[in-house]
């Protein structure tokens, strides 16, 4: 019996946590009775994710950018389709949700949408994120990265049946190597400075500018930290003038997006996450495995994965005296940094491996092809269970 081919769509040229996502899932595939396809748009410069794919020897197809509701980005996507006999379509985000939705209803394939959140960064973004709730509607199942992106979902008025929880992952078994260049050094800073450490998009959804004025609460009681957060985005400039009139320049840091953010994570002391609004952040995940406490708000997933006083604390979206009180708590305490880090690891191991989140995904699969042919008598199953993972 033939495998059944399955194509993953994401419209980014970027290779951040949804796409490490991916690439995690995909290589899993390989050894599952499924084919994995990986498509992606070519927008002028080059495509990290399906690069990054390439060398990993997966099968990524790359299809022309086109400008907003052209037609014949519908028409590209359904031939591709068609041209690589995919019989199940999983698209990640909202522009791959409202294309894959047509493609996949004009090409007659079932088709997932895995939802991580909505960021309401600008007017254009909120304007897509709309588009993309109410294409939810019409995907034959979503995947919701965490209970509370699915109780968003739910709250959209979708019949709850459609809508599963498929938590993100981290593997434990092939950590990143060190960096090269010691953190500390590359930044100028001294041995001893103690680093506390953010990522994500500089957008207001992060909230960094609530980050600051944490950190100026910090540096009041204690100045021998240095907060530094790794990311670009449109904020760049607002947040440099908030640090400067902060009077935190040398102790606030901005120093741009890594691609070996996991490599350097190791090196610093703690991690915090001040986000108003979260799926489920894969950085927590990141920090955890590197073994590193965390302080973040209690948003989204987040508390799916931080359990207050387990590995790291929560506090409210909002509440910086606290957070800057749990902070100053972590960098007083050596010891308890150290039990923390420990704790937030086991938990990702236990909870949040590649093989939980590969065998949840298999059955969903599985689950979608046998409705198929018991629906219209026709599909194909996987050759057997008990597949590895």
């Amino acid at each position: 019996m033939k495998r059944l081919r399955i194509a993953h769509l994401i419209a980014s040229n970027f290779f951040g946590g949804p796409e490490k996502q991916i690439l995690e899932h995909a290589r899993r595939l390989r050894e599952s009775p499924f084919e994995v396809c990986l498509i992606s748009y070519h927008e002028g410069t080059k495509n990290e994710f399906l690069e990054q794919a390439r060398r990993e020897g997966l099968s990524t197809l790359a299809l022309p950018a086109r400008i907003p509701f052209d037609p014949r980005a519908i028409i590209d996507l359904s031939a591709a389709l068609r041209r690589e006999n995919v019989g199940l379509l999983v698209t990640h985000h909202y522009k791959a949700n409202v294309l894959g939705t047509l493609a996949a209803t004009r090409v007659g394939i079932p088709k997932v949408s895995v939802s991580r959140g909505w960021t309401g960064e600008n007017r254009k973004v909120r304007f897509y994120e709309w588009l993309d709730k109410r294409f939810l509607r019409f995907a034959d199942e979503i995947v919701a990265v965490s209970e509370g992106q699915r109780a968003k979902i739910l709250a959209l008025g979708v019949d709850p049946r459609r809508v599963r929880v498929i938590h993100n992952c981290i593997d434990l078994e092939n950590s990143p190597p060190r960096a090269e260049i010691p953190l500390r050094w590359e930044l100028r800073l001294c041995p001893e400075t103690l680093l506390i450490a953010s990522a994500g998009r500089l957008s207001p959804e992060k909230n960094i500018e609530g980050l600051i004025r944490v950190a100026a609460r910090v540096m009041a009681c204690s100045p021998r930290a240095v907060f530094v957060v790794f990311g670009e985005g449109v904020l760049r400039r607002r947040l440099e003038e908030a640090v400067r009139k902060a009077g935190l320049q040398g102790s606030f840091l901005l120093p741009g997006f890594r691609e070996d953010f996991a490599a350097v994570l190791p090196q610093i002391d703690i991690f915090v996450l001040p986000s108003l609004t979260e799926g489920l952040p894969n950085v927590i995940l990141e920090a955890f495995a590197a073994r590193k406490p965390v302080v973040a708000t209690a948003v989204g997933g987040t508390p799916e994965v931080v359990v207050d006083g387990e590995g790291g604390y929560l506090v409210r979206p909002g509440d910086e005296e606290k957070m800057a009180e749990r902070i100053l708590e972590l960098m007083h305490d050596s010891e308890l940094r150290r039990q923390m880090g420990e704790m937030g690891q086991r938990r990702v191991c236990e909870t949040f491996s590649p093989r939980k989140q590969a065998e949840a995904y298999f059955a969903l699969y599985e689950a979608m092809v046998r409705r198929r042919t018991e629906r219209y008598g026709r599909g194909d199953l996987p050759a057997q269970k008990g597949w590895k993972v």
